[in-house]
């Protein structure tokens, strides 16, 4: 086991004068510790504090967006780079801010991990989605799959598969039709536990993708035992196709280990002319 820890510091008098006080403000600089990655120590500031103020203020709002449905989901598909044709699409949540407009999810995910309000957001998603895909499919589009990013918090659920099952029969959708993404870091965080969990999915027909491919830290020799189908390419690379040769570099190695485990593959955020014909030449 690797132990790292995270400290915050509190000196007495400047940043409180009694022990509550010294204790908050050691608590939020510890926070800022863990923000900037972890296994460090920070000394309590001001400036900290007005940024505690505000993610206690972004905590409130969200809890109301949850309770009043200002949250949206959108879809962005997955497009075949040969034919063209959408193979599926993939679920992704905005905040419809009554005051601030849309805010995007590297701006409230993080506080929904931190709070658990992201086991509530992620149902909402699960939901949602799937009712759109029963819509869908009454009017003819049988052959389209969603992907659904699911957090470690949801996942560590002891009835996380039962609730994607009961979602799907309430909605009456087919097990294929639904795509599960997870994170590398999830996949390492519990081995026996996650595979376990994607077997059972992918054994009756849920498709599973690690998302993200590439920036977290996985073991290659820990990858091929999990039951995956797809992987998905980080966007960060694909903006480097014909910029860098590292990132074009890594984007084919990523895809020939992917053809050699007989996976799909993904590349995310693909946005112009000349990374789509790389893609095309190059896998």
């Amino acid at each position: 086991l690797y132990v790292t820890s995270s400290i915050g510091i509190a000196v007495y008098p400047e940043a409180g004068e009694s022990m509550e006080a010294l204790i908050q403000s050691a608590d939020v600089a510890m926070y800022q510790v863990k923000d900037k990655g972890k296994d460090g120590f920070e000394f309590f500031s001001s400036d900290m504090m007005v940024f505690a103020d505000s993610r206690l203020v972004l905590e409130r709002e969200l809890r109301r967006a949850l309770d009043e449905t200002q949250l949206r989901v959108c879809y962005q598909p997955q497009v075949d780079a040969l034919t063209h044709d959408v193979k599926g699409l993939e679920a992704l949540v905005r905040w419809e801010h009554p005051e601030k407009g849309v805010i995007f999810p590297g701006d409230f995910i993080p506080v929904a991990e931190e709070t658990g309000l992201i086991v509530q957001l992620g149902e909402f998603v699960l939901e949602t989605a799937c009712r759109d895909m029963q819509r869908w499919r009454s009017e003819g589009l049988r052959q389209t799959r969603i992907s659904i990013n699911f957090s470690a918090r949801q996942i560590a659920q002891d009835d996380f598969v039962e609730k994607i099952l009961d979602v799907l029969e309430r909605f009456e959708l087919p097990h294929d039709c639904l795509e599960v993404e997870i994170t590398e870091n999830i996949i390492m965080a519990d081995l026996t536990q996650v595979i376990e969990k994607l077997r059972r999915l992918t054994s009756l027909g849920i498709k599973v993708a690690v998302d993200d491919f590439g920036t977290g830290y996985s073991s290659l020799s820990y990858l091929h035992q999990f039951p995956i189908n797809t992987l998905k390419i980080d966007k960060s690379f694909v903006n480097t196709i014909n910029i860098d040769k590292g990132g074009s570099s890594i984007v084919d190695a990523i895809a020939a280990m992917a053809q050699g485990l007989k996976l799909n593959i993904i590349a995310e955020g693909v946005e112009t002319v000349e990374q789509l014909a790389f893609l095309k030449k190059n896998n």
